[in-house]
């Protein structure tokens, strides 16, 4: 594990990188170490991913069936309705930065980096690149990000890509009933996708679909 932290913090010098279980990652989330992740694995193994770029699937069946499940939705929701999918493919790059009003739960087969930035980076719909962090994601280990955490889309470590199981409140990420409003004042104009708050970065392709363009400086890309 450490030496792919490593190798990973040699190959970008300018970007602080972090493993989940290093205590810079408790403003961020928390490791779920008593989760049963029996199954976990080997159905999320099942899902594919895309030669190029990456998939997002917000609802999986053979996820949602897994009586761990269950178990995750008391711990980590308080019992709410969750959906369980996966973000698979082979992105390394930051993109855009996203947040929900609820927690979302992350568990890789084949190791990743999220990069992630505090609610308070965010100033008034933007937020500097600078202020972004790196944390490894071992195989077969769960977190949580907490509410509001800014993240996107994970960072393959490997050619091969990446796996990522993504649990969310149910309904999170559908599209919006009263559309996308970029003019709205405050938050209201972060507002992409139901539960789902989102600020780019201008050289993003986010930002080609009309999205919020507030990421300032160096759209990070993470080297392997």
């Amino acid at each position: 594990m450490m030496d792919i932290l490593e190798m990973l913090r040699r190959k970008n010098p300018g970007l602080p990188l972090y493993c989940v279980t290093d205590p810079a990652f408790e403003r961020y989330g928390r490791v779920l170490s008593h989760l049963d992740c029996t199954g976990l694995s080997a159905t999320l193994d099942a899902t594919p991913i895309p030669e190029e770029g990456n998939c997002y699937a917000a609802s999986d069946a053979g996820l949602e069936s897994l009586p761990m499940m269950e178990g995750l939705r008391r711990l980590a929701y308080g019992e709410m309705p969750i959906q369980a999918g996966y973000c698979n493919g082979n992105g390394h790059t930051l993109n855009a930065e996203e947040y929900h009003k609820c927690s979302e739960v992350n568990y890789t087969t084949t190791g990743l980096v999220l990069l992630l930035a505090l609610p308070e980076d965010l100033r008034r719909g933007t937020l500097r690149s600078d202020d972004v962090a790196g944390f490894y994601l071992p195989p077969e280990v769960a977190v949580e990000i907490y509410p509001r955490v800014l993240h996107f889309a994970p960072c393959r470590i490997t050619p091969e890509g990446f796996r990522c199981l993504v649990v969310l409140e149910k309904g999170t990420n559908a599209p919006l009933e009263g559309g996308v409003d970029t003019a709205a004042p405050g938050e209201g104009k972060l507002l992409w996708m139901k539960n789902k708050w989102m600020v780019c970065h201008p050289d993003s392709p986010q930002a080609a679909k009309g999205a919020c363009v507030g990421i300032t400086g160096d759209n990070i890309t993470l080297n392997v």
